[in-house]
């Protein structure tokens, strides 16, 4: 019984370990849009309806970053769209005509009034990797409190019960001589 408790303790910190150490990349990642960029991929959670009802709200995507001549007329892409109150959103839709100038940066249109440049495209739609559900998960993880009381405390808690679990030991070595 006591074999079996400390495999599920050890599947426990495991998986909180995993999890610790993969919010922290990805709240480090963070670009001025607040989507975790690493490397080539973008990692976001859908948090509005917007994008219904082809992606869920707490869906999390993984949409990796295609150069400018990738984009197809009739391809479906993540963009960066500002609304007139100077907010930034994640928003979704078909490319319905490129515009590019001699050694430009290509302009992309949706529809007749979202005219998007490359610099604002996040990726191909088609292309994504979808999670349903998982970005609940993330979000409660990269919120202030959800961090505070899911990573920060434990990993000082651990800290702590070490360094408590190595004086123990030393003083204990020191009562046997």
């Amino acid at each position: 019984m006591k074999k079996v408790f400390s495999i599920i303790k050890g599947l426990i910190v495991s998986v909180w370990l995993l999890f610790a150490i993969i919010t922290t990349i990805l709240l480090i990642s963070f670009n001025e849009f607040s989507v975790s960029e690493v490397g080539n991929y973008s990692v976001f959670i859908i948090d509005n309806e917007r994008l219904e009802p082809t992606f869920k709200e707490h869906d999390l995507v993984i949409v990796k970053k295609v150069a400018q001549n990738k984009y197809k007329e009739g391809d479906y892409a993540f963009f960066y769209l500002e609304n007139p109150a100077d907010e930034v959103f994640i928003n979704y839709g078909k490319i319905t005509k490129i515009q590019t100038a001699d050694h430009a940066e290509a302009s992309y249109y949706f529809g007749e009034k979202d005219i998007v440049a490359h610099s604002k495209m996040i990726g191909l739609a088609n292309k994504a990797i979808v999670y349903h559900g998982w970005g609940l998960v993330l979000s409660i993880f990269e919120s202030k409190w959800g961090f505070m009381f899911l990573v920060i405390f434990p990993t000082i808690f651990a800290i702590v019960y070490e360094i408590y679990s190595i004086i123990e030991e030393a003083k204990e070595d020191r009562h046997e001589e």
